[in-house]
């Protein structure tokens, strides 16, 4: 997909192809819902992070309210995989307040992946949204009743090294 998107160009993969690829990341199988994923990240490499700012971004977003537990952990893995290709300052701006906000769901494997993801998005960001926002919901979710989440979020401030 990428690599077509790339021959056709940005507008004609907006206008034709844009929302099936959306689509895939909430498609019932979840091989088909990670390879969306993944080709959302190389667009992101492919088109710029101003595409992705504008285009793609604002879309994965919006699952995070879905009501579909399942949807809104796709925008926790999207999340994890467009970090890097969009870099610190639409990572800090548009994801971290969702991953945050996310990290008060009521499913518990919607809050253990709110851990994973902080994990992972965390060597992108600075070190005062570190500090600032993401220790505390860490360490909130260090002291969770389920234990796996208390788990991933203790492990999450190790790695961190936020302790």
């Amino acid at each position: 997909m990428p690599l077509l998107a790339g021959q056709l160009g940005v507008e004609f993969f907006d206008e034709k192809l844009n929302s099936l690829c959306m689509a895939w990341l909430v498609d019932h199988v979840y091989t088909i819902q990670e390879a969306a994923t993944n080709n959302l990240m190389k667009l992101v490499q492919k088109f710029g992070t101003e595409w992705a700012q504008n285009t793609i971004v604002p879309k994965v977003l919006v699952m995070a309210n879905d009501p579909n537990y399942l949807h809104r952990m796709t925008t926790l893995f999207c999340i994890n995989a467009l970090s890097e290709a969009c870099g610190q300052e639409i990572t800090t701006k548009q994801m971290l307040p969702i991953v945050l906000k996310m990290a008060g769901d009521q499913v518990a494997n919607v809050r253990l992946n709110v851990a994973k993801s902080l994990q992972k998005i965390g060597p992108i960001l600075d070190t005062n949204a570190l500090q600032g926002e993401v220790k505390p919901v860490l360490q909130k979710l260090g002291q969770d009743e389920d234990m796996d989440v208390k788990y991933f979020a203790q492990e999450a401030i190790s790695v961190l090294a936020l302790a």
